[in-house]
């Protein structure tokens, strides 16, 4: 049973994200074979999967926390880990990343995405044994949020937005690209022995 201060804000959210959710389906099927299509781009995919893994999450949280009488900690574990598992599903495009090299934004992608949906899930078991834990439930509302912003900037790059690469995202770019790049190798020594002098 969620405290009466709680739900106008979960009312709103359940709102809020079925209505994002429904523009998501919107914006897909405009030109749907650019996201589900055999020639699809990996990237394309991973962003529209993750914004409607993101919106749906939030949305069955706080639908389900307006049930009365029904204790919102065995909810939350469910679909966090449900969650949790639709985002493991976005290793299976780990090759193809790299072929697009994407693979930087697409593992940013994974990892935010996991450590939201695993704490949820630390969340929702700390609120199945003491379901009046308000710590634990304001902290479950500001995870809700994390997962408004995950869902709205993948569903605003799937538009077709630019990315604006931050520092961060430069500095692993290029470390991955010298990681990556062929090694040539050194002279040895017979050949520097052999060339010529040069006068």
């Amino acid at each position: 049973m969620i405290p009466a201060p709680y739900a106008t804000f979960l009312v709103a959210s359940t709102q809020a994200s079925a209505a994002l959710i429904g523009l998501l389906f919107v914006s897909a099927s405009i030109a749907p074979e650019r996201v589900f299509g055999p020639q699809a781009e990996a990237g394309r995919l991973a962003r529209a999967l993750s914004s409607f893994t993101a919106l749906a999450n939030v949305f069955f949280i706080s639908f389900s926390s307006l049930i009365p009488n029904q204790p919102i900690g065995p909810a939350v574990v469910i679909l966090g880990a449900l969650a949790g598992s639709q985002t493991l599903t976005l290793l299976l495009l780990l090759p193809r990343w790299r072929r697009e090299r994407t693979i930087i934004r697409g593992l940013s992608l994974f990892a935010v995405s996991g450590a939201i949906y695993g704490y949820e899930i630390t969340i929702g078991l700390r609120l199945w044994f003491t379901p009046t834990n308000a710590g634990a439930l304001t902290t479950l509302l500001q995870l809700l949020l994390g997962g408004y912003g995950i869902g709205l900037v993948r569903a605003w790059e799937l538009l077709g937005a630019p990315h604006r690469r931050g520092i961060t995202a430069n500095v692993l770019g290029h470390l991955w690209a010298w990681l990556t790049s062929p090694v040539t190798d050194a002279p040895s020594l017979e050949d520097t022995a052999q060339r010529p002098h040069e006068r």
